[in-house]
């Protein structure tokens, strides 16, 4: 196929008449099959301003004119005769040159183009040529040319089977990893003439496992044997320094072992010194464990809580984070509508922890339970109550060591009623503080 720049693309410049400004105006004369015969013919059927075959023929201002020929705002009216006679004329193909042999009315024309295997395109891939211009060829030669010579169309690789574009291809071989290269060692072929050929991506493994050329360490280096050889020379080497390796390797063994028996005394040294850290550790706690089980402590939570509303409103009970008494691990609980009562039940429990075997039990305390006032934080609501042998008597499990996860709850059923707790001096933004204060006690 032939490869042109300067191939007109554009139809209407093939079948019409050109002005300089790059409009088109009437048919073209030269492609008539029978030239006109006669000056009247000619006064009928060419244009009186670009002196084409009249396209779209009008009367204007009393001369016949192609109606892309007359000015915007000028008076016209069309001559459908002389249109009818146009149209009928014969016209060769614009592309006759090019070798397309098809004839037909100038009112077909436009459709012939449209199938015109000699039509100019440009290539589909968007090619160029080596100036940089778009290339064009004739529309029967774009299927061979996207499949024989266009630089942008995609080829196999013959090594990898992948496709690439044909300009790429060089770019592509430099880097493909099925691409055969001769071993850099420049080892040839077991039993054959000629180098070895390895396969880009097993060029590593090659070299490093099967190159008779690679150089090697004796397999003794590690017991002190510093030579360097081809790979095919290590039998041979291992056979000529036989007795040499062998008294490397007693030599290396006998130092390793040293060095391990050095090793394991330096780690027994450095674990009686960490054992005798811990016994010493062990005492502090045991003695600081003492002296916390002496006192009667007291565990302190100030609790926020939030979404107050819709807690009543459902009924909740919500639970807060455990917190301590000393070593007493403790948990507060609030029913927000204690058995259907409208008020507020606040229980406190007992939980299991880590330090029960050392505690004494069963507990005794006094708990406090301070609603706070957001107003003046002065006029709090306070309930306080301190057990007795009775409590302890009537509830055992609640003050028992832990045998489960909690022990049962102890309080008061009507800390306050829901009414009451929603005024605004303890209800703001749609939470309550609650302060809990529990102190242990001495056994009676």
């Amino acid at each position: 196929a032939e490869l042109r720049t300067d191939y007109p693309v554009d139809r209407d410049t093939l079948l019409y008449v050109t002005r300089e400004d790059g409009s088109s105006k009437g048919w073209r004369v030269d492609l008539l099959v029978e030239k006109l015969s006669s000056k009247v013919e000619e006064k009928l059927l060419l244009c009186s301003s670009c002196s084409g075959l009249l396209r779209d023929a009008c009367l204007c201002n009393g001369a016949l004119r192609c109606q892309v020929c007359i000015p915007e705002g000028v008076a016209w009216q069309p001559v459908e005769m002389n249109r009818e006679i146009v149209n009928e004329k014969m016209i060769y193909c614009p592309l006759k040159r090019r070798g397309c042999d098809w004839s037909g009315t100038v009112g077909t024309a436009v459709h012939h183009l449209e199938d015109c295997v000699y039509l100019p395109e440009t290539c589909p891939l968007g090619c160029v040529s080596l100036e940089g211009e778009v290339v064009k060829m004739e529309r029967r030669h774009i299927a061979g040319h996207i499949r024989d010579s266009c630089p942008l169309r995609k080829v196999e690789c013959e090594f990898c089977e992948g496709e690439v574009k044909a300009t790429e291809m060089n770019l592509h071989l430099e880097d493909c990893d099925e691409f055969p290269l001769p071993c850099p060692n420049r080892c040839g072929r077991e039993g054959e003439e000629g180098l070895r050929e390895v396969k880009r991506k097993d060029i590593p493994v090659h070299l490093d496992e099967h190159c008779p050329l690679q150089k090697v360490q004796c397999v003794y280096w590690e017991h002190g044997c510093r030579e360097e050889m081809e790979r095919r020379q290590t039998d041979t080497h291992e056979r000529e320094f036989f007795h040499i390796h062998f008294k490397l390797s007693m030599t290396d063994i006998k130092q390793k072992q040293t060095d391990s028996t050095e090793r394991l005394n330096a780690h027994a040294n450095r674990i009686a010194i960490l054992e005798k850290q811990n016994s010493d550790k062990d005492l502090q706690i045991a003695s600081l464990t003492k002296a916390l089980l002496s006192q009667l402590p007291t565990g302190r939570l100030e609790w926020n809580v939030k979404e107050v509303k819709q807690k009543i409103e459902n009924k909740d009970i919500t639970y807060s984070d455990p917190f301590y008494v000393g070593l007493y691990k403790c948990q507060c609980i609030i029913y927000w509508d204690f058995e259907s009562t409208d008020n507020v039940g606040v229980f406190i429990r007992i939980m299991r922890g880590d330090f029960d075997e050392k505690l004494h039990w069963p507990i005794r305390y006094r708990r406090t339970l301070v609603l706070i006032n957001r107003v003046n934080n002065k006029d709090n609501f306070v309930n306080s109550r301190e057990l007795t042998n009775e409590d302890l008597e009537k509830y055992p499990n609640s003050f028992k060591r832990p045998t489960e996860h909690e022990n049962n709850g102890l309080g008061t059923r009507s800390l306050i009623s829901n009414t009451k707790l929603l005024e605004e001096k303890y209800y703001e933004q749609d939470s309550v503080a609650l302060h809990i204060s529990v102190e242990v006690l001495p056994s009676l």
